[in-house]
């Protein structure tokens, strides 16, 4: 088993008005080549094994943008070269679209594999055996559909199986309810995330149920990876939405869950997010705006001590989680 640490990146612009925090690098593209550059050193240098990259849907399907209406399809060939040229994977977060069905699914995976396969994040499908090493895709929000609509996609005697042909890939299911495990056993995923960066927000971000969910992944030899956060702040983008703010607390909330992920016996960790700055999840570096015309008042700027606070915290604890003893190790 190879302990990873894998970090959502969402593929967006870095704008002023809907963000508690500002970027160092000032407002930028995530397609620009030299943020991609800067974006992929940082991460390379917190340890981090692969960025999952924000994916909408394919340039010929009618929905091809996200409720905002950011197409990211066309980010992600710059965004995996980028992520190559630094030593770091460049994986896909499968976002829900309109109509997303495993019938439709698996033109997205042909698309995704023919177009991209060979720049792709690729690992076993299992954490323990001999299992192929194939492209790996996130999908968000699997509880969209049920556990036989996936089961005709991923399950190798599926109607639409996608096993064992030129588009197979590691499928990571969310789970956030406890009664997801059934869809991500019985819809013949590869293993699950918990995504949520607001500790106890669901059953799968509540970090005392993690060793349970750990202990379940590796009796079916499944991957499993919590996701932790820097903190969670949406308000200005959801005004209704403060029960779910979680304060940075000066470091103390991310080293937290950090350390209690890379505790659980979980094989991977992930981080919710590198850049998501709308919802106040990001690692990357941040730092006080100067004061001008359309800058916004940034209260929440000393959650960062010096602007790359957050890698130097994922890097230390990313580094003592990969030299853990693998949990299977112990049995």
């Amino acid at each position: 088993m190879v302990m990873r640490a894998i970090v959502v990146a969402a593929a967006a612009t870095a704008a002023r008005a809907a963000q508690s925090f500002y970027p160092a690098l000032g407002p930028y593209s995530s397609r620009s080549a030299d943020t991609l550059d800067t974006h992929f050193a940082q991460m390379a240098a917190a340890g981090i094994d692969a960025a999952v990259l924000s994916w909408t849907g394919r340039p010929d399907a009618e929905a091809v943008s996200d409720t905002q209406g950011v197409v990211t399809d066309n980010a992600v060939a710059a965004a995996a070269a980028a992520a190559r040229a630094h030593g770091v994977g460049a994986a896909i977060h499968l976002e829900p679209y309109e109509g997303r069905h495993p019938t439709s699914v698996r033109r997205d995976l042909e698309y995704l594999v023919g177009a991209y396969g060979d720049a792709l994040h690729r690992m076993p499908r299992r954490p323990c055996g001999d299992e192929p090493a194939l492209p790996v895709v996130y999908v968000y929000d699997a509880y969209h559909n049920t556990k036989e609509d996936w089961a005709e996609l991923l399950c190798p005697g599926g109607a639409r199986s996608i096993r064992g042909t030129a588009h197979d890939v590691v499928a990571i299911a969310t789970l956030l309810d406890a009664r997801e495990r059934a869809l991500v056993d019985e819809g013949c995923f590869d293993g699950f995330y918990t995504y949520f960066a607001t500790e106890g927000f669901t059953f799968g971000s509540t970090a005392r149920n993690w060793a349970q969910l750990a202990t379940w992944a590796r009796e079916r030899n499944l991957h499993f990876s919590p996701s932790v956060g820097p903190g969670y702040n949406d308000t200005r983008v959801r005004p209704w939405n403060r029960a779910a703010t979680r304060d940075r607390a000066d470091g103390r909330y991310y080293t937290k869950m950090l350390r209690s992920a890379a505790t659980s016996g979980a094989d991977m960790i992930s981080i919710t997010s590198f850049n998501e700055w709308g919802e106040g999840t990001q690692i990357e570096p941040a730092a006080r705006p100067e004061r001008g015309a359309g800058t916004p008042a940034v209260d929440s700027h000393l959650a960062y001590e010096y602007p790359d606070m957050y890698l130097d915290i994922t890097r230390k604890v990313v580094a003592r989680f990969k030299h853990t003893r693998p949990p299977e190790a112990e049995l």
